[in-house]
């Protein structure tokens, strides 16, 4: 089969951006005098979304959505300070643009917030959708950002492919009846060989090196 589309989560499958979301979240910390985390146990709370952050972050669900707003306060003006992106990260991009191939960004963290780390970055013109946590829709694992972009994108489910970095993208790329691999170098709490996805990658290059974008001749896997 051809994948008519491809969808790319963000945070740890696209860009590393966990230095610049550990200052502010222990900043937030600081402010109401809790101690820091280092930036391994902030990768491991990353990937669903701002207000799942907070409820990690101070181990409780109170005040999480205010929190949340002043993590954003804190986070937004830096949010490109530290902010690359991953190894290889233009050269699977330019894969799929030398295919003609449309592609979707669908990730938890905030639209803005997703679209300032893109155009910073001279990712933005490799996508033509950006679907991000606070577009309305109900955040991955939930499905509804992946299907959205997949029909914003004029593709069918089953001719979509997810490429993420965590257990919420495989979880909503699973439902949605989609494709999924997965990027070894991401965030979260599980191994990316154990998160149950179709393929894992080594770094996000290796998209093109393996032709994980399939056609006739080149099945996914080969």
């Amino acid at each position: 089969m051809i994948y008519r589309a491809v969808l790319f989560d963000l945070d740890g499958t696209l860009v590393d951006s966990a230095a610049d979301i550990a200052e502010a979240l222990n900043d937030l910390l600081a402010e109401e005098g809790r101690p820091s985390y280092s930036l391994a146990e902030v990768k491991r709370m990353v990937g669903e979304g701002v207000v799942r952050l907070m409820e990690k972050a101070f181990g409780e669900a109170t005040r999480a959505a205010e929190r949340a707003e002043r993590f954003m306060e804190l986070y937004t003006p830096r949010s490109t300070r530290l902010t690359v992106p991953v190894e290889g990260a233009f050269a699977a991009l330019d894969h799929f643009k030398d295919q003609g191939v449309p592609l979707a960004i669908c990730t938890n963290k905030p639209d803005d917030a997703a679209r300032e780390v893109l155009e910073s970055l001279g990712l933005a013109p490799y996508f033509r959708e950006i679907i991000g946590g606070s577009s309305g829709l109900p955040r991955k694992p939930d499905p509804a950002t992946l299907l959205e972009a997949a029909r914003r994108l004029g593709a069918e489910p089953a001719d979509t492919l997810m490429i993420g970095d965590s257990l919420p993208d495989v979880s909503a790329a699973r439902a949605a009846g989609m494709r999924v691999v997965v990027v070894n170098s991401g965030y979260g709490e599980i191994a990316a060989a154990d998160l149950g996805a179709d393929s894992v990658l080594g770094i996000i290059a290796d998209i093109a090196r393996t032709q994980i974008l399939v056609s006739a001749e080149h099945p996914i896997g080969d």
